[in-house]
């Protein structure tokens, strides 16, 4: 019975026992359905939302990914002088660059490169510093300037060296390059805070302005880049060109500067140290001439910069870079006297009949501030035509410095002018309120006697000396500029807050500064018939008793200065010129203006008709149609 109870009863378990099995294999088997099921239902959903709900982004990023679009930089526009000719353009650059991602060997390229192209040690520094920092497929420039046998022998040479490619771009050439180097200025590689600014800055090469037109300009002057689009392979190898956009090269430039004239100014200052000299068309503004000595050749630093050459520039004493014709900052001296005339006439404290007695020296107070020799007696006129100093002591003395500050203003002293020239120094018209503000402390009456003859605080430019002497020739606003404009008419300038009677007074004594007997300009009267120059000449003092024992004996003599207009009689021309401790005005500055004026007069620039570009048809750049780097 127990077997055959333990029979039964084995026998009862086993049915059981399987039947639980199949159960929880079943369940298991729908539990595991059901989780595919899922899957594979989330999957297809996925797969439809890929395929055909976002089918359009993942397009777009797929034709990105075999896609890729290199920029093309635009040439340059030239600029021109007043009469076309040409003073800086682009000429064609033969280059040689390298992409990183398909040299082997980045650092063994490069000494297969200098084979064949000087490579220094700077170059190779700068270009493995640049295949780290951007993407290997960039391309990174190795050198440029080549030669046609050096670019002959790296395209040939090109498929054995991996990773070497060669292309033309351009560069920036200058004519005239030294009188103009100041006002053109130059191009220059972009720096690390600009490469940001637009996408064309980051092409291997690629310049902008850095000085002068080129730098104001440079939007306009830049134009526009084109593209190239190609379809590329995994790595970023090209595969193909898929379409181009040329690009529109930019926009010509036309200065008011006679280049002839130019040089003939470079060539009459450079035998000084330091001198500049302005000269304006008065009745457009235009500037015909500005030069500054010492100077630079502009192509020896826009291209291929010798390291030596550019740190001798910029350690130079005299510092050639400095356009001493607007950043040069000196007392105007005597050349100031005609400001301080028109001022004691404005407000009515000199009649122009008035005779005052110069001694020698004007007592004011415990100080006696000297003239530069006895006078006598002398009245307006005289006092310009001579340089009187005690007349114009006791002018301002009577005027008081706001008075005479107003007048400054009025005639275009302390002043920066819109007009295509960048980093323009100010200079100083003092008043009570520039003194209390600048140095907290109150303007003292025999501070006025110094700003009379142009000492004390006053301070000005050779560029701002000729805008006054363009003022009082014509009694007109005259506002200067260096760009030619499409439709060249100007509208007559406004009229100044200026008694015309005035004006003639002060017109009448720098005529005879210039032309009558005793004037202190009368040995640079012009030798041209029926011609006269009315002038100012000036002297001013850059010694005291706290400086004396610090400067040299160059830096002990004073400022030469000199300002004109001509002709006389029908103003057309005014020119300011300053040669640094040239010693007297009428012996160092005034000659250079005679001669120069001289030649403007007989080659009458602003009676010629102008040169005037063309920027009306969009030229694409050449370079777009010189084909991409490949």
């Amino acid at each position: 019975m127990k077997l055959y109870g333990k029979t039964l009863l084995y026998g009862t378990k086993a049915p059981d026992y399987a039947r639980k099995q199949r159960h929880r294999f079943s369940r298991r088997a729908l539990l595991l359905g059901a989780g595919q099921a899922g899957l594979f239902g989330l999957l297809g959903w996925r797969l439809h939302q890929l395929q055909i709900l976002d089918s359009s982004d993942y397009r777009l990023l797929s034709d990105e990914n075999r896609m890729t679009v290199q920029l093309v930089a635009p040439a340059r526009g030239v600029i021109y002088d007043r009469f076309g000719t040409i003073i800086a353009e682009d000429l064609e650059n033969l280059r040689v660059l390298v992409l990183p991602a398909f040299c082997k060997n980045l650092s063994g390229t490069l000494d297969a490169l200098a084979t064949i192209v000087p490579v220094s040690a700077a170059t190779r520094d700068r270009v493995m510093r640049a295949a780290r920092r951007q993407s290997g497929y960039y391309p990174v420039l190795v050198s440029e300037g080549l030669s046609w046998r050096q670019f002959a022998l790296l395209n040939v040479l090109a498929p054995q060296i991996p990773g070497v490619r060669t292309d033309r771009s351009a560069q920036r050439r200058y004519s005239h390059a030294r009188s103009m180097a100041h006002m053109v200025g130059y191009v220059g590689m972009a720096g690390k805070d600009e490469v940001d600014e637009a996408p064309v800055m980051r092409l291997p090469g690629f310049r902008a302005g850095r000085a002068g037109i080129e730098k104001t300009f440079d939007a306009d002057l830049r134009g526009s880049p084109g593209a190239i689009k190609y379809e590329v392979d995994a790595h970023g190898r090209v595969v193909r060109e898929l379409g181009s956009k040329p690009s529109t090269r930019g926009r010509d430039v036309v200065l008011t500067i006679d280049h002839h004239l130019q040089n003939v100014a470079l060539d009459r200052i450079k035998e000084h140290r330091i001198a500049s000299i302005v000269v304006l068309d008065v009745v457009t503004g235009g500037i015909v001439v500005m030069a500054s000595t010492p100077t630079f050749d502009a192509n020896d630093i826009a291209f291929n910069p010798d390291p030596e050459q550019w740190r001798a520039l910029a350690r130079a004493q005299d510092n050639p870079f400095e356009n001493r014709a607007i950043r040069g900052v000196y007392p105007p001296g005597s050349t100031f006297k005609v400001a301080t005339a028109l001022a004691g006439l404005t407000h009515g404290v000199i009649d122009p009949e008035e005779r005052m007695h110069c001694p020698g020296g004007y007592v004011f107070g415990r100080r006696t501030y000297r003239c530069w020799k006895r006078h006598g007696t002398v009245f307006l006129h005289e006092a310009i035509k001579q340089s009187c100093d005690v007349f114009f002591y006791e002018t301002a003395r009577r005027v008081g410095i706001d008075h005479l500050a107003v007048t400054c203003r009025e005639l275009g002293l302390g002043q920066i002018y819109d007009c295509g020239l960048t980093d323009q120094k100010q200079g100083i018209v003092p008043d009570t309120a520039w003194k209390r503000k600048t140095l907290n402390e109150p303007w003292w009456p025999g501070e006025t006697i110094s700003c009379a003859i142009g000492q004390g605080f006053v301070a000005t430019t050779p560029f701002q000396l000729a805008v006054m002497t363009a003022r009082i020739a014509t009694g007109r606003a005259v506002l200067p500029r260096l760009v030619m404009t499409a439709n060249d008419t100007v509208e007559p300038w406004p009229k100044l807050n200026l008694d015309p009677v005035h004006l003639d007074l002060v017109r009448a004594g720098m005529i005879g500064v210039v032309n009558e007997k005793g004037g202190t300009g009368v040995r640079s009267a012009l030798q041209i018939p029926d011609l006269q120059m009315a002038g100012k000449t000036g002297t001013s003092q850059v010694i005291s008793t706290k400086n004396e024992h610090l400067l040299s004996a160059w830096e002990r003599e004073t400022h030469a200065l000199f300002i004109a207009y001509a002709p006389a009689h029908a103003p057309r021309y005014a020119a300011a010129c300053v040669v640094e401790h040239g010693g007297g005005g009428s012996r160092a500055a005034a000659p250079i203006v005679r001669d120069v004026m001289t030649e403007i007069l007989l080659r009458d620039p602003a009676g010629r008709p102008a040169f005037m570009a063309n920027n009306d048809l969009a030229a694409p750049s050449a370079l777009a149609a010189a084909g991409p780097t490949r």
